[in-house]
């Protein structure tokens, strides 16, 4: 069986999202499609974490998305193929349209009606373009599993403290300082100072892996905001964003990736 996730992942998203109700409501039946599913072995951690990224690009780009869905479905389709060539089509269908199918549960707690149907009617339909064997009984499955109402709508506001602070800041409200997300305050000078040493202006990805990197280390809040690090560190922020909301909600970047980063921040 291949499998994509390790058990590191697989044990960091568990710890990060336990009380995160759409991983627990994939939880309660990811077990079973990943038997079903053995030899490409989804796990329900992937699948939380390829429904988020899913749910996100929803999110960010609202109606713009609509002509790209079926795009998308061939993406990770060709994603999951490139993996491994010897697993056949229809298990690869079948764990795309099972992706799909969690972002409509997800989706549907929405009270917006964009979302809550036009939307989830896209996906549907996509997934019937693209039917595997037994997708009308996977999708009851899925959609017979419970997920509190207006889940979504908590999920597209999670940044809006960072999308209205320059709103804010206009009206002389009070704006968070990036020192506000170092875990101890005595070391604020030292953090911003590792920081500051290490970024660069002319690559977002390294300023958003340095920054983290000392998330990974312990030393900063994963709340840390956007809009603080521009004003602390001169970069914008629309530049480091996507990264940082990519990794806040599930898209990991590999332990490789990061390690150098975190290196940073760990005392000896």
């Amino acid at each position: 069986m291949n499998q994509r996730f390790q058990n590191a992942e697989i044990n960091r998203v568990n710890e990060q999202y336990a009380d995160n109700e759409l991983y627990k409501a994939i939880c309660q039946i990811g077990d079973q499609f990943e038997a079903e599913l053995a030899e490409f072995g989804l796990c329900s951690e992937e699948c939380f974490v390829e429904t988020l990224a899913l749910l996100t690009v929803i999110a960010e780009k609202g109606q713009d998305v609509l002509p790209e869905l079926d795009n998308i479905w061939l993406r990770m389709h060709n994603e999951y193929k490139r993996f491994d060539r010897q697993v056949g089509d229809e298990d690869i269908r079948k764990t795309v349209g099972i992706v799909f199918g969690f972002a409509i549960l997800a989706l549907d707690t929405s009270s917006h009606h964009f979302y809550k149907f036009k939307i989830t009617q896209r996906l549907l339909q996509t997934i019937v373009d693209h039917k595997f064997e037994g997708w009308v009984g996977t999708l009851h499955r899925i959609f017979s599993v419970p997920l509190p109402d207006g889940w979504f709508d908590a999920f597209i506001n999670e940044e809006t403290e960072e999308e209205s602070s320059t709103e804010r800041r206009k009206l002389g409200a009070k704006v968070t300082k990036f020192t506000d997300f170092i875990i101890n305050k005595a070391e604020a000078e030292e953090v911003t100072g590792i920081i500051r040493k290490n970024i660069n202006s002319d690559s977002p990805q390294q300023t958003a892996f340095v920054i983290i990197g000392g998330i990974e280390a312990g030393r900063i809040s994963r709340n840390v905001s956007s809009p603080s690090i521009e004003r602390t560190f001169g970069v914008n922020e629309k530049s480091i964003k996507p990264y940082f909301t990519r990794y806040k909600r599930g898209g990991f970047y590999s332990e490789e990736e990061l390690k150098p980063y975190k290196d940073l921040f760990c005392k000896e």
